[in-house]
């Protein structure tokens, strides 16, 4: 990812790849940003991480990723910004994948988002016991906002009546 080796759309067609080389749900130019910080899915995962943890920003990039968070100015430890977006990175390639490979979308938006809950809290057993303690702990904060959530009632228009 760091060395634009993952095979994603653009990066395809310059090996010769005859795609068309776009997103299969927004249609646009795929790349690594685009799969990890733009797509609709990581969107939704940085707008839930920002407002969980009462974030002031969140990375639009993987370079402002590398250049701020993984530069000890992020929110978390290094160590754990790169073992969390490593878990969130993991499920959406592997969403990317269902979806452009074999046409299987997923139901709900927050399926995938228990998806990568579920896998890093399965991968807490790699980190030391402070570590993996703080982890759970992000984890089941993320859980209750998604439990507490609930959709606006009215729908976004540029139509008023007069």
């Amino acid at each position: 990812m760091f060395n634009n080796k993952l095979p994603i759309g653009q990066t395809s067609i310059k090996r010769g790849w005859k795609g068309d080389g776009n997103c299969c749900v927004c249609g646009v130019g795929e790349s690594v940003d685009h799969i990890f910080f733009h797509y609709v899915l990581a969107k939704m995962f940085w707008a839930i991480f920002k407002e969980v943890f009462d974030l002031e920003t969140v990375p639009r990039s993987l370079k402002e990723l590398s250049e701020v968070w993984l530069q000890g100015k992020g929110p978390l430890p290094i160590r754990l910004i790169m073992f969390l977006f490593a878990g969130l990175s993991w499920i959406l390639w592997i969403t990317r994948n269902k979806m452009a490979i074999e046409k299987s979308f997923p139901k709900f938006p927050s399926d995938v988002l228990y998806a990568a809950l579920s896998l890093l809290q399965r991968w807490t057993t790699l980190l030391e016991e402070r570590d993996g303690t703080r982890i759970l702990l992000l984890k089941d904060a993320v859980v209750c906002w998604l439990r507490n959530f609930s959709p606006s009632s009215t729908v976004p228009t540029d139509v008023y009546e007069i």
